[in-house]
């Protein structure tokens, strides 16, 4: 194979990289990389192997300012052998992703499903996802990347670039950037087959997976393919604790004046609640033109009793005990899962100086779960419905009416499948010509995300509740005696009461919610990359490139809410339902941009190797951008790297960066779901349909970030190395949609002045605080509205020693997160989330300290690792500026997670590696953290932060010929 351009180890200053999971990157001669390669590493690739995340400039002896996390799967598998996502999200500089445990599980709407990434918890979507540094396309239709679509069995290692790097990768790089870097060099074979269960019997999964490489054509070719399965049974809510004790967050002053959440009512966690306005089996009419079957329950078999109240709670319609909804714990808690990936590769040397080569992958996720059973909100049921008993029916006259609310439980879970195909075709030219290195790629990805839903059809429901007797006495839905021909399978259907609705007749209301999102990428690189002249310290390195990228985006559902619902014949649908599904109403939307780029990156140095000064070099990029959206746009960085002696580097970077709205964002049609909302308006719980959609007038988003380090490997102690690195991220014009809570409560505070309180629909005026008067809807607009900043310590250590026989590797890597601001509109409070933590379907959790330790021990064939891992204090809720966010419960102390391995790899042909892991080993239980929704809605913890699957083990083997 042609030579490549000689770029070095990526490494602490002490050449350890590929020993463990370190800070800088640093780049070393060839020579200098070997020597200072251990044994233990003999495996590691070789210095021109080495590609180097975060600059185009990489050469000989440069150390780049931009810090890089470097992970080695081989490290990251002995933490979390179940798949990269997993082990990534250890790492301390990610918080709050996305993963099969989320909460987006509960509403298809969301769209945010799979493993997607976020750096510094600022949003998956403001953090670039590369493989081996290609820009993978998205495979969410809001714009993020599920990196379970990312082949993983030839990824040598990740690269975490933890600043704002946009003017070296474009658009989307402002938190920084994740490189799964292939190892292109790889010759032999080699698999893994292994299988995991928890110590409870459930959470099944299994890996398997082979790959192979081979030079050919005298070495001028390389081959590489593999092919690789990984799937997951997932956990039922109900088979961890708390999982079905009804557990909310509710008010702690039962008859307060104030909202819950409020200085004068904080919230408290309790079990056994009950949301009085709604029930899970039977019934319950919260309003009557008839005032004597107001607050009554049915009973099985039709007849009705006055609802039993239980304990009253701060939070009005939510009491211990007595009658009323709680949801069960049948939903996932940790989703199933299965992603099959297959990966080709082969490059060829056309000459001594141009290699071309071509690439390509497919990947398959599926991922299925069960959310909360159909529901019936708020239909109202006319007097001489069919199905009533005639008790209740001698109750009403011959005009009156009731509604009801109940979910149908004998329908069990909702199912939902989702599924995303994604395919990736990269082809490219690098050329050796004269000292410069040019190169020229082609990418196109697509993906196809699908998603399926079985639910309530609500005009069928509709028509099908409302039940009367036909001139010949049959029981008939009303709507064919009315309007005939409109509905003509429609079957009457009885809900009074548990166990009344049949499995046959529940069959003829339900449909299947779809929709299908397909995102198209086309992206053109041309680059190249030299020395343009010399300096007494070395030569001056630039690289200079164009690039033009096109994406699409095709969004097309079945439930669109802005196609018009028929509703002619039916009546008693709530206003809040009139859509064509009961759960997920998915907008379609279809969008296009392109993107023209020029870009260009220098490294000046100034001084090497001089009495305190062994290096001072500069570093700057610039990348000018011109969407055919919103126009154009300037990005930067500037660097500086100072070692005054060869024990200590200072490095320093401050760069401007941007997010551009994502397609979605700005194409997105009307978007629709239900929502459980408690209103502080009227003190009443109950479920509100929430409307959004995109803005095509929507401008990028600025990052600016400043960082700076260093790192220090003294001389005195060899295999010792610290890096401590400050970082000041802020964003301006985020792209965010003001949130319900802040809707509503804005509109509240300022007593119905706000001209936020016009995208609140209510039946009635606003000085009328009665439960009548609960939103029928309220309307989301996407801007660019939101401030966000967030600052910390990123530090990383790591000491390797010879330990009796073997070698023995320390490393610790934590965060200290100083701040973490927001502010979601112009006019709203700044709010400092940074320590705090709370649970809600968008919840929050930023402790300020996180941190691994770990210790590997190696000792011929055999490997023992520990890793320790601390998640700090939580303060639940208790935000300061924010007047909703009281909570009377104790803060959440510093909890530990450890995960061990041991592996023994035998000395015989294909050097099979037995392993066994322990991840959780002490099987910590999550800590109790309710959320402010209907009781049991939400599993009791932050789990975007803690483990909910207790210790789980994995044992398998791993060969290479």
């Amino acid at each position: 194979m042609m030579k490549r351009f000689q770029i070095g180890r990526v490494a602490l200053l002490s050449g350890c990289a590929f020993a463990g999971i370190v800070a800088p990157a640093h780049a070393q001669s060839a020579a200098a990389a070997a020597s200072a390669t251990p044994a233990a590493d003999a495996a590691a690739p070789s210095a021109q192997d080495i590609i180097v995340t975060g600059t185009r400039v990489v050469r000989d002896g440069y150390n780049q300012p931009t810090p890089v996390t470097v992970a080695p799967t081989t490290e990251l598998e002995k933490a979390t052998p179940t798949n990269l996502a997993d082990a990534i999200n250890k790492l301390p500089q990610f918080a709050n992703s996305v993963s099969p445990q989320s909460n987006s599980q509960l509403q298809g709407n969301s769209g945010e499903h799979g493993n997607l990434l976020n750096l510094r918890g600022v949003g998956p979507t403001r953090a670039l996802i590369l493989l081996d540094g290609i820009r993978v396309p998205p495979t969410t239709f809001r714009g993020a990347v599920d990196v379970n679509t990312i082949p993983q069995l030839l990824i040598q290692r990740v690269d975490v670039v933890t600043g704002g790097v946009s003017a070296v990768y474009g658009s989307d790089a402002v938190s920084g950037v994740v490189n799964f870097v292939l190892d292109k060099k790889f010759e032999g074979i080699k698999g893994v087959a292994q299988r995991g269960v928890s110590t409870r019997g459930d959470l099944g999964n299994y890996r398997i997976g082979i790959a192979g490489g081979m030079s050919f054509a005298g070495d001028r070719g390389h081959v590489l393919a593999s092919i690789e399965r990984f799937d997951s049974d997932g956990i039922k809510r109900s088979a961890r604790v708390y999982g079905d004790d009804a557990y909310a967050a509710v008010g702690s002053v039962p008859g307060a004046t104030v909202a819950p959440g409020r200085a004068g009512n904080p919230f408290t966690f309790l079990p056994n609640l009950r949301f009085t306005t709604n029930d899970y089996n039977n019934g319950i009419i919260t309003s009557s033109t008839a005032p004597s079957l107001t607050n009554s329950i049915f009973l099985p078999g039709g007849a009705v009793r006055p609802i039993q109240r239980g304990t009253p709670t701060g939070t009005p319609g939510t009491n211990v005990g007595g009658d009323g909804l709680y949801i069960p714990g049948f939903n996932q808690l940790i989703a199933p899962l299965t992603t099959t990936q297959g990966f080709g590769r082969i490059a060829y040397d056309m000459t001594d100086t141009l290699t071309a080569h071509v690439q390509g992958s497919y990947s398959r996720s599926v991922t299925s779960y069960d959310t909360q059973a159909q529901s019936v909100l708020g239909f109202r049921f006319f007097s001489g419905n069919a199905f009533l008993n005639p008790a209740v029916q001698a109750q009403m006259g011959p005009n009156d009416s009731f509604a009801m609310f109940r979910f149908i439980a004998e329908q069990g879970p909702i199912p939902t499948r989702e599924s995303t195909d994604a395919y990736l075709i990269n082809s490219g030219l690098e050329w050796n010509l004269g000292g410069w290195n040019v190169t020229a790629d082609y990418t196109h990805g697509k993906s196809v995300t699908k998603f399926a839903q079985t639910q309530v059809e609500v005009p069928k429901l509709a028509a099908a509740l409302d039940a009367v007797r036909a001139p010949n006495g049959s029981i008939v839905c009303r709507v064919t005696l009315t309007n005939p021909g409109l509905y003509p399978n429609c079957t009457p259907l009885n809900v009074f009461g548990a166990g009344t609705p049949s499995a046959a007749d529940l069959q003829t209301v339900l449909g299947v919610s779809r929709y299908r999102a397909m995102n198209i990428t086309d992206d053109f690189v041309v680059s190249a990359r030299g020395d343009i002249f010399e300096l007494p310290a070395g030569p001056v390195t630039v690289a200079i490139g164009a690039q033009y990228r096109r994406q699409k985006l095709d969004l097309t559902s079945n439930s669109d809410p802005a196609v018009p619902v028929d509703f002619t014949g039916l009546r008693g649908v709530p206003a809040n339902r009139q859509t064509r599904f009961n759960n997920t109403n998915v907008g379609s939307a279809f969008g296009k941009l392109n993107v023209k780029e020029f870009f260009a990156e220098t490294l000046i140095p100034i001084f090497k190797d001089q009495p305190l000064a062994e290096e001072l070099s500069f570093n700057g990029a610039f990348r000018y951008t011109d969407y055919s959206t919103s126009g154009s746009v300037k990005t930067w960085k500037l660097g500086a790297v100072y070692k005054p002696i060869q024990d200590i580097t200072l490095r320093v970077t401050r760069s401007r960066d941007i997010r551009a709205p994502s397609l979605f964002e700005l194409f997105a049609g009307v978007q629709t779901q239900p929502v459980n909302f408690n209103d502080p308006h009227t003190g009443t719980p109950g479920s509100i349909r929430q409307f959004s959609g995109g803005n095509p007038n929507l401008d990028p988003e600025t990052g600016d970030t400043f960082a700076a380090g260093v790192v220090l490997s003294p001389s005195f102690l060899p295999g010792f190395d610290i890096s401590v690195d400050y970082y000041d991220l802020k964003i301006k014009g985020a792209i965010a949609t003001q949130g319900l809570n802040d809707v509503v409560n804005e509109c509240e505070t300022s007593n119905g002045t706000s001209p936020t309180c016009a995208l609140i629909e209510r039946p009635l005026p606003f000085s009328d605080r009665t439960a009548a008067n609960y939103p029928i809807s309220v309307s989301l607009i996407t801007q660019n509205i939101s401030f966000l900043r967030t600052s910390g310590l990123d530090i990383t250590m790591s000491y390797r020693t010879k330990l009796g026989e073997g070698d023995l590797t320390l490393r610790a890597f934590a965060n200290y997160l100083d701040r973490y601001k927001t502010q979601t509109n112009s006019i709203a409070p700044v709010i400092d989330y940074g320590g705090h933590g709370v649970n809600s379907q968008t919840g929050y959790a930023y402790p300020k300290f996180r941190g691994t330790l770990s210790a590997n021990y190696t000792n011929g064939g055999l490997t023992l690792f520990v890793q320790e891992q601390m998640i700090g204090k939580v303060t639940i809720g208790n935000l300061k500026n924010d007047p909703t966010s009281f909570y009377a419960v104790p803060a959440i102390k510093p909890v530990f997670y450890t995960d061990a391995t041991a592996s023994y790899k035998f000395d015989v042909r294909g050097e099979p590696e037995l392993f066994v892991t322990a991840t959780n080993l002490l099987d910590r239980k999550p800590p109790l953290v309710a959320a402010a929704a209907a009781p049991g809605l939400l599993y009791p913890t932050l789990f975007t932060l803690y483990n909910v699957a207790g210790r789980t083990l994995t044992a398998g083997v791993r060969f290479k010929f």
